[in-house]
């Protein structure tokens, strides 16, 4: 043996040529998953349900949360109103001139024509439902426990502002509201002239944008409800839609 063979063997000796294991095979890259369908196309693959039936079981579980929803409306203080935001320096000059009464007097009134109001709200609700289409369902997908909640208003509320602010307007009227809003000022004193008073028009808005708060708000307190017991809804399509939002 000569040297360089001899030390090419000590090389291969020293490095432990002889216990090497042969290398892994290297493993197959997989490809990425699929991303899951979102939209439509996934609250249609969740439920596993046609788009018709998505539509009527739509109809079905939001007709069935209005009706819980006018359970709560129904009871007394269901709507209890404040003074309008631009009236809140008012509020102050009132109670510095000890007026809270006649302040809480208004607020009741304020009250009053949103309730009255709020049966008549309820029913345009049910109509609106009833005109859904299978166009509005395609908002449906995704969304939290008032996802059909939101919708529906979304669909709905230019209807019930056409509707509803008549008799808003009405409501107010007969309450006497927008006059007590001036005896307020006048209460008040000098300075409530500076502050300015809201008129009929002013307090009409207000009124309806509470009325539709309050309403919705019921109307998504009963979609919670149903989708934490989808045995309200007695109705398997229904039942299928209306699953509890994922966290």
């Amino acid at each position: 043996m000569n040297l360089r063979t001899f030390l090419a063997v000590s090389v291969l000796f020293l490095l432990g040529a002889g216990s090497v294991a042969p290398l892994a095979a290297a493993e197959p890259v997989k490809p990425a998953a699929a991303p899951a369908p979102t939209g439509l196309a996934g609250l249609l693959a969740s439920t596993g349900l046609s788009q018709a039936q998505v539509l009527t079981g739509l109809k079905t579980g939001l007709g069935v949360a209005i009706n819980l929803a006018a359970t709560d409306a129904a009871k007394p203080g269901a709507f209890q109103l404040n003074a309008p935001a631009s009236m809140a320096k008012l509020e102050g000059l009132l109670k510095a001139a000890n007026q809270t009464g006649a302040l809480d007097s208004f607020k009741t009134s304020l009250s009053a024509s949103a309730a009255s109001v709020a049966p008549q709200a309820l029913t345009a609700l049910k109509t609106a439902v009833g005109s859904l289409s299978a166009a509005d369902v395609a908002a449906l997908g995704g969304g939290g426990n008032d996802a059909a909640t939101k919708l529906l208003r979304k669909v709905a509320e230019p209807t019930l502002r056409t509707t509803l602010m008549p008799l808003v307007a009405k409501a107010i009227a007969a309450n006497g509201t927008a006059a007590q809003a001036k005896s307020l000022a006048a209460k008040a004193g000098p300075m409530a002239a500076m502050l300015g008073v809201p008129g009929a028009a002013d307090l009409e808005g207000y009124v309806f944008s509470q009325l539709l708060d309050a309403t919705f708000g019921y109307v998504a307190k009963g979609e919670a409800a149903i989708r934490a017991n989808p045995a309200l809804l007695k109705d398997k399509v229904a039942a299928a839609l209306f699953k509890p939002a994922a966290k």
